[in-house]
């Protein structure tokens, strides 16, 4: 009899641990609307729309640097005193002026270099008159459109955004790159300087879409469900309809609405009309940064 009664008492008690058992606690999210954002990536040079390098047009003799390095010329400016090579003959000294109005970007001889027709001698720019030039792929050709919006980044500037806009666009292939040569108009004022490399980031359009992690999804079957929370914080378990996969996320294209609250994550499986305990979004996320997708 005895051992009847331990028997049943045993028996018993996965019945009385289920009834005791406590509501699992769960993470959840309220349904909105995610702003994606579709993009395109480019190398990017910046340059100086002003742009003047100057070679010599003889055989000659650097008598004097007239500017110094970084100083600033208008178009006629004198910049060097030049003296032709050949002794024999009696030469008045020339003056290169400056062809255009910027600043004195390098300068490649010193007093008393002997340079030779065709020899770089000095470059002008305008560092305060810069573009970003990209060049675009024929598969990207027709997405990009003029006034674009985007960004620039440097390694060199630690990754800082800048921001840009599509400025103007070429119509001819580089028969060498396969590509077209694109302007990108600097929005903001930063001090760039030209030959900088980095990367453009332009934005082609957005649009807000229903997303969910894919670890908050139930499968049965073949369908892909969530767990909604309902009244008296119990689970009602609903089948969606999966769009496009971004990252961790899935879009959700019928079966959801706007403002419900769904589980994202739960210590195990939850069955409908079990009651769950969590903590409301507001409260919960409001300390959280949310990521940018």
């Amino acid at each position: 009899m005895k051992a009847i009664l331990i028997l049943t008492a045993i028996w018993l008690i996965p019945l009385y641990t289920f009834g005791l058992e406590k509501s699992p606690t769960v993470e959840v999210k309220t349904v909105t609307k995610q702003t994606i954002e579709k993009k395109l990536f480019f190398p990017v040079e910046v340059l100086s729309k002003v742009h003047s390098e100057i070679t010599a047009d003889f055989n000659y003799i650097v008598q004097k640097r007239i500017v110094k390095l970084g100083q600033k010329v208008k178009r006629g400016s004198p910049l060097l005193s030049l003296r032709n090579q050949d002794f024999s003959q009696h030469y008045e000294p020339r003056v290169l002026e400056a062809p255009v109005t910027g600043v004195v970007a390098s300068i490649h001889v010193t007093n008393g270099q002997y340079i030779s027709k065709g020899e770089k001698i000095m470059t002008i720019n305008s560092p305060q008159e810069l573009y970003g030039k990209i060049e675009i792929s024929a598969v990207d050709y027709q997405k990009i459109k003029p006034n674009l919006k985007g960004f620039i980044q440097f390694s060199s500037l630690d990754g800082k955004k800048i921001p840009v806009k599509i400025k103007g666009i070429g119509t001819a292939v580089d028969p060498l790159t396969g590509t077209v040569s694109g302007e990108l108009e600097i929005l903001s004022q930063h001090k760039l300087v030209p030959g900088l490399i980095g990367l453009a980031e332009i934005t082609l359009e957005k649009q807000k879409k229903y997303l969910v992690p894919e670890k908050a999804l139930y499968y049965i079957g073949k369908d892909p469900y969530l767990a909604f929370i309902e009244n008296k914080n119990q689970i009602k378990k609903k089948k969606i309809s999966l769009g496009k996969r971004f990252g961790e996320n899935f879009e959700v294209t019928q079966g959801i609405q706007e403002n419900l609250l769904y589980v994202t994550s739960s210590p195990r499986f939850l069955k409908d009309g079990e009651t769950v305990n969590f903590t409301p979004p507001a409260s919960r996320e409001k300390n959280v940064k949310k990521d940018t997708l």
